[in-house]
């Protein structure tokens, strides 16, 4: 195969297009690294013209959440005639195949053209040393530019950078009296094609970019030096793209080579940063103020139970609505669409079941740390292994991902500013402090969302109706899948994971539990509660909603969006960073801090009650409340700076879409501690030997189907359902052979003074 193209991803090679002699099954082809003694597999054909030559070729990710091999442009020849020689003629087709697809059922799909026009480019809308031109960047007159031999590399998480190729109508041109002309005609014709010089040929100057998710052209500017044809085109490790050699004209080799920086312009306003240090320093307040309230360690686990019923609940939606939730439910709509939506309804099955079976459990247990309960109804190792359990799970968090994207600074840094804010006043306020300031947060980032989205919609052509009918055309709105497939995200797939997510969450996490008894009674607690419910398909409505628009107005105009963003989880701050006046980023900014910030508090406070009552307490007993609170103060340092690790090591981890490993690595680790309060509070027969049996199985269960390479898996959205079930048929088989003997929970109530 000669004058082909290729492409690599991870440890696999792919090569397309081009001429051969034999006759061969395919013009696509790939090879595994790993295992290269398996020799080169075929993909299916390219659709059009046999012998595609010199198109360009890349691997990057796509629309949908899927990495695509892309395949475009290049030149094909018709069949010789008796009377004239094969002609050869541009392409400016291009198709894109899903590397995640099966060989044997996968397909091609068209592309765009390149087409670039209409708009040009503002002076700093990209951060390049490749400055706009003065004049309109126009299409040629065949309508697309030739990707002829052009040079290709792939930048950021969505984008390809196209450079040179000749001009389509003069090479056409040449080809078409080629193949009619003979002798000596011919000969001229030919020299004179060649002898074009390169200040005088019409070759792309532009450095054209192709944005993979809104299937969108666009050019960052001319290139100043002389286009090529052919050539190599490299992503350096320092980001820096090389463009070495390639024929400057038709014939003629160059050695010149150049490197292009990305220079980011961003400048972030002294207005943004103002309104950012009077919201950090209200809540450096508010955490003062409550320090000096702090009388004994009820207060600073439970707030005295002086919380009122719609703080908590506003608070428990807080919690459970993350900072990974803000940034990463927009950017899976943009990626995909909005079929996991109907997650957030299944919240409103489980205020009956919380308030009939679970609160009175909690509430007359006067519990402050959830886990007690089951030292209480089973032993002391299924206390300290779901104490264990939460606590990894809060520390495996990423904060300030947002933060660095809008303000243009380094991600580590500011997951170091943010920990440190966070325990400012988390340590010392205990829960009523990071209560009370869940409101404000929730008020203010609601408001930035509201905010965001009204912009992005009046910056989409056409406003609302151009939205909805370019996500319809899309297909950006699907809701409803009723296919039978567990291995993708359908109706019942998503309900039944919702439910789960719903029930782990309600049930077993220690930042909710807590809130529920925070409040005067259980009425108040269950109050708190069915406000949550509300909350929370509003907030469902409104966080699609920004996803979907991000891709309007980015389709709308994809020039405005930095092609070297890194990540797709990156897009909502990178609109927040380039897109929205100043004083407003601030805000919206702080709205971005208060997820962050308020799901890290509620972990905070929740991992040193848990931390202080599941080991400290029990260690030393008699403890007095001062000692208590002083250590779980000492606590909340501890563990902010244990998950500011982990979160400086997952920062810098290649992880495409957050949302689905978020919600994978709930159901894998909290699923089991679910199951434990089921049994506890709906079982008699089930034993610590069974629970704790129901447990391993579960993490056996779920994490071996993770890891294991296998050619089918149910969807990420089951490990959840798949964990309780796995736990649940565990122990109640257990149980059979080793019942529970241990007393009823009547009659540990009453040893704890209250009466049944």
């Amino acid at each position: 195969m000669s004058l082909g193209s290729a492409a690599a991803k991870d440890n696999r090679v792919y090569v397309a297009g081009g001429s051969y002699a034999a006759d061969l099954p395919s013009d696509v082809w790939t090879l595994d690294l790993e295992a290269p003694q398996r020799g080169w597999r075929p993909l299916p054909a390219l659709p059009g013209p046999k012998g595609r030559s010199l198109p360009v070729a890349f691997v990057q990710n796509g629309d949908q959440k899927k990495t695509l091999l892309y395949v475009i442009g290049g030149y094909a020849k018709k069949a010789a005639s008796s009377d004239k020689a094969a002609e050869a003629y541009t392409l400016s087709d291009g198709f894109a195949y899903d590397l995640q697809q099966p060989a044997a059922s996968g397909r091609w799909r068209p592309i765009s053209p390149a087409v670039v026009g209409g708009r040009r480019p503002e002076v700093g809308d990209q951060r390049s040393d490749l400055r706009p031109p003065a004049s309109d960047l126009r299409p040629p007159a065949s309508g697309a530019w030739p990707l002829l031999g052009a040079r290709c590399v792939t930048v950021g998480d969505q984008h390809a950078l196209v450079f040179g190729g000749p001009d389509a109508a003069a090479y056409d041109d040449n080809q078409r009296k080629m193949a009619t002309l003979t002798g000596a005609a011919r000969e001229a014709q030919r020299i004179a094609y060649l002898s074009v010089t390169p200040e005088r040929n019409r070759w792309n100057r532009q450095a054209l970019v192709y944005h993979t998710v809104t299937d969108r052209w666009f050019s960052l500017g001319e290139v100043p030096f002389p286009p090529t044809v052919v050539g190599a085109a490299i992503r350096r490790a320092d980001g820096s793209v090389l463009l070495a050699s390639g024929e400057v004209q038709p014939g003629v080799r160059t050695p010149v080579c150049a490197v292009g920086r990305f220079v980011q312009h961003r400048t972030f306003h002294w207005l943004n940063w103002v309104v950012m240090a009077l919201y950090f320093g209200g809540l450096a307040g508010m955490g003062w103020w409550f320090m000096r309230k702090k009388k004994s360690a009820d207060d600073y686990f439970k707030g005295g139970g002086r919380i009122p019923w719609w703080a908590a609940g506003v608070s428990i939606f807080a919690a459970m609505f993350s900072s990974i939730s803000f940034l990463a439910v927009p950017a899976l709509a943009y990626m995909s669409d909005w079929r996991y939506a109907p997650k957030s309804a299944c919240i409103a099955l489980i205020p009956p079941l919380v308030i009939g079976c679970y609160l009175p459990f909690f509430r007359k247990l006067k519990l402050t740390c959830a886990y007690e309960y089951l030292e209480l109804r089973f032993n002391l190792a299924c206390r300290l292994f779901a104490s264990l359990a939460f606590n990894l799970f809060m520390v495996a968090y990423l904060p300030a991902l947002a933060v660095a994207a809008a303000t243009g600074a380094d991600v580590n840094a500011c997951i170091v500013v943010v920990s440190l804010l966070t325990i400012l006043y988390c340590a010392f306020g205990g829960i009523e402090a990071v209560i009370w300031s869940d409101v404000v947060q929730t008020v203010v980032l609601f408001g930035g969302a509201l905010l965001i989205l009204v912009l992005l919609i009046s910056g989409t052509d056409s406003g609302v109706a151009g939205a909805v009918q370019t996500a319809g055309l899309a297909n950006k709105l699907k809701l409803l899948d009723f296919a039978l497939d567990p291995s993708r995200p359908v109706i019942w797939v998503v309900l039944l994971s919702g439910y789960v997510e719903c029930l782990i969450s309600y049930t077993s996490d220690q930042c909710v539990i807590q809130r529920y008894m925070t409040t005067k009674n259980a009425k108040e607690a269950g109050r708190g509660l069915w406000l949550t419910v509300p909350l929370s398909l509003v907030a469902t409505v409104v966080f699609f909603s920004i996803g979907t628009a991000l891709y309007t107005f980015y389709r709308s105009q994809p020039e405005r969006l930095a092609v070297t963003m890194p990540k797709a989880d990156s897009i909502l701050p990178t609109f927040i960073a380039n897109d929205l006046p100043m004083g407003v980023a601030g805000l919206v900014l702080a709205g971005l801090f208060a997820a962050t910030i308020t799901t890290l508090a509620a972990n905070l406070n929740s991992s040193a009650t848990s931390i202080t009552n599941d080991f400290f307490v029990r260690l030393r007993k008699g403890t007095e409340d001062r000692a208590q609170v002083r250590f779980a103060q000492a606590c909340t340092v501890a563990v902010r700076l244990a998950g500011m690790a982990g979160a400086l090591m997952l920062a810098n981890m290649d992880i495409r879409a957050v949302y689905d490993q978020f919600l994978k690595f709930i159901g894998i680790l909290t699923s089991g501690l679910a199951c434990l309060f089921m049994l506890g509070i709906f079982t008699r027969r089930v034993g610590a030997a069974a629970a704790l049996a129901g447990l391993a199985a579960n993490y056996v269960v779920c994490i071996g189907l993770d890891r294991a390479e296998l050619a089918w898996k149910p969807h990420l959205l089951l490990y959840g359902a798949i964990g309780i079930v796995t736990c649940l048929v565990t122990a109640l088989a257990v149980s059979a052979v080793f019942p529970n003997r241990k007393t009823g929970i009547e009659e540990l109530m009453w040893r704890r003074g209250e009466k049944t």
